[in-house]
């Protein structure tokens, strides 16, 4: 263990977010070569045990208030750096391989890795009286469906769920993005790819919660950083609670960004608030979200961008804009960029 982490434990101080984040690949490290599959239920008692021995420095508090058990966000760091470590070794979907190599180089290969968090990643079989051809028919009224700007948001999602089993395949396949957009619009739908998600993890996404936890993390991360630090962000955060705009998540988003000391272009690209999608040029290779506008808080428009390439455009709202960027990661079998592993592993 490095010797400023040991000091700080043995001080009672908390180590910073770059210490903390490799003392987790430390502690993963070591985990991994006595047991290469560790449950939850192994990772949150070591991370009890290690809360235990040093509550000053990793038990969860807000406001000297315990949030949770207190490990809870231990246990998740631990649990993500397991997946993360493990995706590339047991062999179970395609999944996309991004590296921190040049985008100019030829797209990287598809490799087979594990899926993390998902539960329905491959299925095995059709719906209960689905054909291949009743999935065909269903494609194309979904497509004729976005063609004429449909309203009919439960009928759209019924047949998203219906022809769930030939999305996975066309993306388990490699289907590039470009055909995807063109073959499954809603999979580039906020309608359609929440569905595609919830059967992919059997998860809902709770808005109410999520502006919740973002309001504590926010409210934590303000008192941890140097106000002169975040000082445009705070400012920024202000302006779009004046015009009445959404700020949690985005806010709480661009906090964790800083704080984690990571490549914010990589997310969230800005341009001119009047660019066209044909305009948008280097674009990385993983979802990101470009603002058309000086800054994510106050930004009016957003385009979502998969692979280099615009999937969705005109959506007026950041904090949509950014979850349906962090879904695309797992219903598109995208790995994290290096640059931003640390603020999306938080975010899962």
């Amino acid at each position: 263990m490095p010797s400023e982490i040991t000091r700080k434990l043995k001080n009672k101080k908390r180590p910073t977010g770059r210490e903390r984040r490799e003392l987790i690949r430390l502690m993963v490290a070591e985990i991994l070569t006595i047991c290469p599959s560790p449950g939850k239920k192994h990772l949150s008692e070591i991370a009890r045990k290690i809360v235990s021995t040093y509550p000053q420095s990793f038990r969860d508090v807000i406001e000297d208030q315990v949030v949770g058990s207190g490990y809870d966000s231990l246990t998740k760091q631990l649990q993500s750096r397991v997946d993360n470590m493990r995706r590339g070794k047991n062999s179970l979907f395609l999944k996309r391989q991004t590296s921190s190599t040049s985008e100019a180089e030829d797209p990287p290969s598809k490799i087979r890795v594990d899926m993390y968090g998902c539960i329905n990643g491959q299925p095995e079989r059709l719906a209960l009286n689905e054909t291949e051809e009743t999935q065909k028919c269903t494609k194309e009224e979904l497509k004729n469906m976005h063609e004429n700007k449909s309203k009919n948001t439960k009928s759209i999602e019924n047949k998203m769920v219906a022809t769930f089993y030939t999305q996975r395949s066309n993306i388990i396949s490699g289907m590039d993005t470009p055909v995807l957009v063109k073959e499954w619009p809603y999979l580039f739908e906020m309608c359609g790819i929440m569905v595609h998600f919830k059967e992919l993890t059997g998860l809902d996404v709770d808005r109410e919660a999520i502006s919740s936890k973002c309001k504590r993390v926010i409210s934590y991360l303000i008192s941890y950083e140097k106000k002169s630090k975040i000082e445009d962000i705070l400012l920024g955060m202000e302006i779009a609670k004046a015009k009445d705009l959404d700020v949690d998540l985005p806010g709480c988003v661009l906090l964790l960004l800083k704080y984690f000391n990571e490549v914010q272009a990589k997310m969230l690209l800005l341009v001119d608030e009047t660019s066209l999608p044909s305009e948008v040029d280097q674009l990385p290779s993983t979802p990101c979200i470009v603002v058309c506008g000086s800054s994510p808080l106050t930004a009016g428009r957003f385009m979502i961008a998969v692979d280099q390439v615009i999937v969705k455009d005109n959506v007026t709202n950041c904090g949509e804009a950014l979850l349906m960027m962090f879904v695309m990661y797992y219903c598109l079998n995208i790995s994290y960029p290096t640059e931003l592993g640390a603020t999306l592993e938080f975010m899962q």
